[in-house]
């Protein structure tokens, strides 16, 4: 069977890439190098050092260039020393008040990547510069468009530093934190939910494979986190294989090695079938919002429980958790869910997979909250206010069944706390609001 390229796995690599402090200083680094030999070229070459406008760049005293170039390389360096240090602190402060799962959202900034590459970079240049100085003919000509560079780099450098600083001091404060956090859990939904639309069809399935009684059993060859499924890849080798497939686990599950991830339709699969099959999952140690949309709705929970425990005890940024949980939701209840197939080109139905779902998402954002506040009064009645808006936008029976169920829950709960009058009156104001929106359903 032809082998196919699996795109999951350019997916992850891309991810960790991404997510990486190398990568992007590699690339500035790189272009820094051919920058600086192609400006030495220049300075060789081009005859700039006759041109009479440009005296004051090519002739100078050599030996104050290379102290001044050795005196900016050494001071690089000990800003160098200061930003590492600067967003070490960030990732520390980032693993133990908002959680550990939160240090990817720092690495993953930009701006901090292209600080360490410049830095380095300016460096670099730096010591390239000292050693060329004395390289030239004549002992007073140097290489002045490329001193000039290097000042240029030094002076931007500076105003780098200065946005660097007001970045990080930005990036700790907990409500730009949770709408970072926000805005990527937007994106990773409408990638994921258009990616899953894509690969289903309005077409009519004439030809369906009939599900055998006792299907195919297809156990997992390893152990990990499901990164990504290739459900592309699996759609096309059922069609050369005339078959049809379940697939049983989802981006997001932990799978254990032998665990039953497909039921198949085909019981005589050859061990090369089998082994294409399985190469359609990416597996990793840890979960990665390629394709799971639940992973940025846990960053948030787990954000909105930390400021709960009382460590921390801050509970508005529960409550901010909570406000951009909400408008998540509000946001759901217009979506159109995909329904967990996938037709061949021919309008075959060839895959069944577990969608992502309203009840899904929308419980996993409200559960542990609800579950750990019922000793903090105001996030249980911003829960409430958020349960009205959701009810507001509802549109089918999952969203009310979602709103009731919650609502349900939370007024069970603090029907277990003792509260004062004034509280009480709180709690049932909006619990009428709620009944008074969810009796207007039916």
């Amino acid at each position: 069977m032809l082998s196919i390229i699996n795109s999951t796995q350019l997916l992850k690599h891309y991810d960790a890439v991404k997510t990486s402090f190398w990568f992007i200083p590699c690339l500035i680094l790189l272009g820094t190098l051919l920058a600086c030999a192609l400006l030495l070229a220049l300075d060789r070459y081009s005859g700039f050092h006759h041109t009479h406008w440009l005296n004051f760049l090519y002739y100078s005293d050599a030996g104050i260039i290379r102290s001044l170039l050795t005196t900016i390389a050494s001071s690089v360096m000990t800003v160098v020393s200061i930003t590492f240090s600067i967003t070490i602190v960030a990732l520390t402060n980032a693993s133990s008040q908002f959680g550990p799962r939160l240090i990817r959202n720092f690495m993953e900034d930009i701006s901090t990547q292209v600080v360490l590459g410049v830095f380095i970079s300016l460096f670099v240049y730096c010591l390239i510069l000292t050693r060329m100085t004395d390289s030239f003919a004549e002992p007073s000509f140097l290489p002045g468009l490329s001193i000039a560079g290097a000042a240029m780099m030094t002076l931007f450098g500076i105003f780098l530093l200065i946005y660097f600083i007001h970045h990080v001091a930005q990036n700790l404060q907990s409500d730009h934190i949770i709408d970072n956090v926000y805005s990527e859990l937007q994106n990773s939904i409408k990638k994921i939910f258009d990616q899953q639309k894509e690969r289903e069809s309005t077409t009519t399935d004439d030809h369906m494979p009939v599900k055998r009684t006792l299907p195919l059993r297809l156990k997992s060859p390893q152990c990990g986190y499901v990164q990504a499924i290739n459900y592309d890849q699996l759609s096309v080798l059922m069609s050369q294989l005339d078959g049809y497939i379940e697939v049983l686990v989802a981006p997001g599950d932990f799978v254990v090695k032998r665990k039953i991830t497909m039921l198949s339709s085909i019981t005589d699969l050859s061990t090369d079938d089998e082994k294409s099959l399985h190469d359609c999952f990416t597996f990793g140690s840890k979960r990665t919002p390629i394709q799971d949309p639940e992973f940025a709705v846990d960053q948030l929970v787990e954000i909105a429980l930390r400021a709960l425990s009382p460590g921390i005890n801050d509970p508005y940024s529960s409550i901010a958790c909570v406000d951009k949980l909400t408008a998540m939701i509000c946001d759901l209840t217009q979506e159109t869910f995909p329904q967990g197939v996938t037709f061949d080109n021919g309008g075959a139905k060839r895959i069944d997979y577990k969608a992502t779902t309203f009840e899904g998402l929308a419980n996993t954002a409200y559960d542990q909250i609800r579950q750990y506040s019922q000793n903090c009064l105001a996030v249980c009645l911003r829960q409430l206010e958020g349960l009205a808006c959701i009810a507001e936008q509802a549109r089918n029976p999952s969203h009310w069944a979602f709103v009731r169920h919650q609502k349900h829950m939370i007024e069970h709960g603090l029907k277990q706390q003792n509260f004062i009058d004034l509280d009480r009156e709180k709690i049932n104001s909006r619990l009428q609001h709620l009944n008074q929106l969810l009796q207007s359903d039916d």
